[in-house]
């Protein structure tokens, strides 16, 4: 089965207070970093995928990936980097219909991860009808 046109949105803008701060995506396992990984598991399964991160977005060049920082000031969490990825597929990728965000340090997530929310979706009854200039639906895993 396929689906509807798919951003995903990396979750990396948090401090990592819990961890006395510095870039938990950064922490290498089985010889890749977890940010490696993550987008290895959900670029496939995107149409498109961006980062959310704040601060120095150059930390993030050699991913190629567009970087998107939280247009709500002071940290404030990650539904502001899910609203940053919501704001910027609304500005730069019209085509897309719904929006799914994983946390950057989340190194085993599912391959079908996409898959399965959509079929969930799909058996819920939960649909999209929105203006060709609006995002759908967010798809959240937090």
């Amino acid at each position: 089965m396929t689906y509807p046109n798919t951003l995903g949105v990396v979750l990396a803008g948090g401090l990592s207070r819990r961890m006395g701060g510095g870039d938990k995506a950064g922490i290498r396992v089985g010889g890749k970093t977890i940010l490696e990984r993550v987008i290895a598991c959900l670029a496939p399964q995107c149409s498109r995928v961006i980062l959310n991160a704040n601060g120095d977005a150059a930390r993030f060049a050699e991913t190629g990936l567009p970087v998107v920082a939280d247009r709500v000031p002071d940290h404030a969490g990650p539904l502001a980097g899910i609203l940053a990825g919501l704001d910027w597929a609304a500005d730069h990728a019209p085509e897309v219909a719904w929006v799914v965000s994983v946390p950057s340090d989340c190194p085993f997530l599912p391959r079908d991860l996409l898959a399965r929310l959509h079929r969930a979706r799909i058996e819920a009854g939960v649909h999209q009808d929105v203006e060709a200039d609006a995002v759908g639906l967010s798809l959240v895993i937090a």
